[in-house]
């Protein structure tokens, strides 16, 4: 019977052992942390005993990595909280740790076996291509190889600059839709709150085909017939252009006039004309606006082709300044009732124009055959202009002769008393 009584004794003291041992523990909120390397990380940690009191006291404890190595002491002193921080993340702070503590009544160490495990990672930028031709969809990708706590928000840089709201964002990921050859550069990202921890650098490289294709004009002259003319075709293209065509339009047509960056030819009325350029590379081909490529008609001697409308010009102003004289020695009483009508008179010989005005008294014997002291008052007014390659039979030199001439006195001294005013232009 005292057998019996011991062994139920026996069996309630071992059910409270166990029940006491049950209060004493160690838990984790979360088994796997991930971490930024360079940053700072907590592992999360929370113990327990049932009896806080003088009999039952905290001895000890501390974390461990890989079992037995001692990683930190803990104080007791943020009771129930045991969470380890640890700073300035490295590759060699991977691993799992482990919590644990011991009292004057408990006879071992309360642990939990299982631990936390810490992972430790970079960023890193991924792209669905590095590649991609203007137009297309492209997707970035902040990248790690755990996943970080707390909801990160990422920030994107370009070329080292923060990226513009203009890109959509989400989550981890930018959105380039459709790319653009702008969006060419050098991409990172980084962590709201650790901006200094930015990723290494990925660069995007956007294909496009040639834009702003233009034509330049450079010449030897003025751009005169026979003068020698080049023409430079530029673009701005992804990969660069390899290939440049010529064409020259004519009417609804358009001729191929040479290939490569630039041609030179020579100006004649054959390759005057309107010319584009029409640049290609591997992703496709653009063609310039047109340029018109246009001689300046010239004379033998350099004088440009305004010569002839200058010296009909000087022609007509000069045969309007003669009458116009005329006009105004009439006007003034200079002619008597018996004066002759007034001659104006134009000709064309071997090139030579002549305008002629003449005006005569008359007497009123008609028996005389020659001029009397009363003669008449003779102007004569020429304009000549020789064109060129024409020559004059009679004379080397073209002279135009304006004359003036007075008769008075005697038939005897008629010719010593003749007064005559010569006025020459010459107009090669």
């Amino acid at each position: 019977m005292l057998l019996k009584v011991i062994s139920l004794l026996l069996a309630h003291c071992l059910l409270c052992l166990t029940a006491v041992q049950s209060e004493w523990s160690v838990t984790h909120s979360s088994k796997r942390v991930c971490g930024l390397k360079g940053a700072s990380v907590v592992l999360p940690c929370r113990y327990v005993y049932p009896w806080k009191t003088a009999s039952d006291t905290y001895q000890g404890g501390g974390w461990y990595k890989k079992q037995s190595v001692k990683f930190r002491e803990h104080s007791n002193s943020n009771y129930p909280d045991c969470s380890l921080k640890i700073e300035h993340l490295s590759e060699e702070h991977s691993g799992v740790y482990r919590f644990q503590f011991h009292t004057v009544l408990h006879l071992s160490w309360i642990t939990d076996k299982s631990g936390v495990e810490l992972s430790i990672t970079v960023l890193q930028v991924k792209m669905t291509s590095d590649t991609a031709i203007e137009g297309e969809r492209v997707t970035l990708t902040c990248n790690t190889t755990c996943s970080l706590g707390n909801n990160p928000t990422f920030i994107w840089y370009k070329n080292g600059h923060p990226l513009t709201s203009t890109h959509t964002t989400r989550d981890n990921k930018l959105q380039l839709n459709p790319v653009s050859s702008e969006d060419s550069g050098s991409y990172s990202c980084a962590v709201r709150g650790h901006e200094s921890l930015s990723s290494t650098a990925a660069f995007l490289h956007v294909r496009y085909k040639p834009k702003n294709v233009s034509v330049s004009i450079s010449a030897s002259g003025d751009m005169g017939e026979g003068d020698t003319v080049t023409l430079t075709c530029s673009s701005d293209a992804n990969p660069p252009v390899h290939n440049y065509t010529w064409y020259m339009k004519t009417g609804a047509e358009s001729l191929v006039r040479g290939t490569g960056e630039s041609i030179s030819f020579n100006v004649t009325s054959d390759t005057s004309g309107l010319y584009y350029c029409q640049a290609q590379n591997e992703v496709g081909s653009q063609t310039s606006t047109e340029v018109a490529v246009q001689g300046v008609k010239q004379l033998s001697g350099d004088v440009p082709v305004t010569l002839p409308a200058i010296t009909t010009t000087f022609l007509i102003l000069a045969v309007l300044l003669i009458l116009g004289i005329v006009y105004f020695r009439k006007k003034n009483g200079r002619m008597t009732p018996g004066t002759r009508a007034t001659n104006v008179d134009i000709q064309s010989d071997s090139g030579l124009l002549y305008a002629t005005v003449a005006t005569r008294r008359m007497t009123s014997d008609p028996t005389q055959g020659v001029a009397t002291r009363d003669q008449d008052d003779v102007q004569y007014s020429s304009v000549q202009v020789k064109r060129p390659g024409t020559q004059t039979t009679l004379q080397k030199d073209s002279i135009t002769y304006a004359s003036v001439q007075f008769h008075r006195g005697s038939a005897a001294t008629r010719a010593e008393n003749d007064s005559v005013i010569y006025s020459g232009v010459k107009q090669l």
